[in-house]
């Protein structure tokens, strides 16, 4: 299974023999992103997809629990490349005056569900944890820890449901986005701690171990890549200084002007055609005396001036 799934799965065994307002934001949350209404006869269907067993038995048990409403199941045929896709279907008039009734729910004139202004959701932090479970395993999408990039999201069919997610994430401290994506409205995170908190939130507490850990191990490899750059850079850079006093060296040699320098600065410049890639630090250590890095590129200093004194000179 994918990350996502795995999240789902994991929210969908998480206990619910809690508050009833509790019950009811998560079941609203469910139905805002996973539910779609259709006219049949002339008459309204409530229909919800899954490809999660526990997910379709939990919002089952929810409806019986609520409302005492028994709803029918389906089984789809298993389409290639991806899971059986479980229906959940409330059809009866009666059944459906019980949960629009008494729940945190309305249908507006596209038929899209949507969230209830005068809810209480927010009125108790338990009650917003268990929205946003139920939001998350009904339209949420997190990508494998282990991916280059991190990014979560939920993806609504309009925009009042996702302005009330959006503003009951600022509630519970959590910064996300909203975009449009064709005739969708999708919330997104994509800073890992943010992501994390999110997962936290939720009550993923399996999954966020697995999330940390592959974060953990993405900042290591990030910052040994760094070090490694940083390393090949100092390299490239002590290669072509050693190159140039090279150049200086053979320039002088060829003018005949090396046997005129002065013996430290000879010294010097005999190490460096030994030792071409020895480091400033790794030539100061072989002189007697020794001498500082910065000694060393003192005197690489003035065999410059010389080299380039005796090229302006031609």
């Amino acid at each position: 299974m994918s990350f996502s799934s795995d999240v789902k799965e994991e929210l969908s065994k998480i206990s619910n023999k809690n508050k009833e307002c509790c019950k009811l934001s998560e079941l609203a949350g469910y139905l805002i992103t996973n539910c779609n209404i259709a006219r049949s006869n002339g008459d309204f269907v409530l229909k919800m997809t899954t490809e999660s067993e526990s997910a379709i038995r939990r919002v089952y048990n929810a409806f019986r629990s609520l409302y005492d409403v028994t709803p029918i199941t389906n089984i789809e045929k298993k389409i290639e490349g991806r899971d059986t896709l479980l229906e959940l279907v409330v059809q009866d008039k009666s059944d459906l005056q019980k949960i629009f009734s008494n729940s945190w729910i309305n249908i507006d004139v596209n038929l899209h569900i949507v969230i209830d202004t005068n809810n209480k959701i927010k009125d108790n932090e338990c009650c917003m944890r268990s929205f946003m479970r139920g939001v998350f395993m009904g339209g949420g999408s997190v990508s494998d820890p282990k991916a280059s990039s991190n990014h979560l999201e939920i993806v609504l069919n309009n925009e009042q449901n996702a302005n009330f997610i959006n503003s009951v994430l600022i509630n519970m401290g959590i910064s996300a986005k909203v975009m449009k994506r064709k005739k969708a409205v999708v919330i997104y995170i994509k800073d890992a701690e943010t992501i994390s908190e999110f997962l936290i939130m939720i009550g993923a507490n399996k999954c966020i171990i697995e999330f940390e850990d592959a974060r953990a191990l993405k900042e290591y490899k990030n910052y040994s890549n760094r070090i490694d750059n940083c390393e090949t850079a100092n390299w490239d850079k002590t290669a072509k200084a050693a190159s140039m006093q090279q150049k200086d060296i053979i320039d002088i040699k060829k003018a005949k002007m090396f046997e005129k320098l002065p013996l430290k600065l000879r010294q010097i410049a005999n190490l460096r055609l030994n030792y071409p890639m020895a480091g400033l630090g790794e030539i100061g250590e072989m002189l007697d005396p020794k001498l500082s890095k910065a000694g060393v590129s003192h005197r690489f200093k003035k065999i410059n001036e010389i080299a380039e004194e005796i090229r302006n000179k031609k």
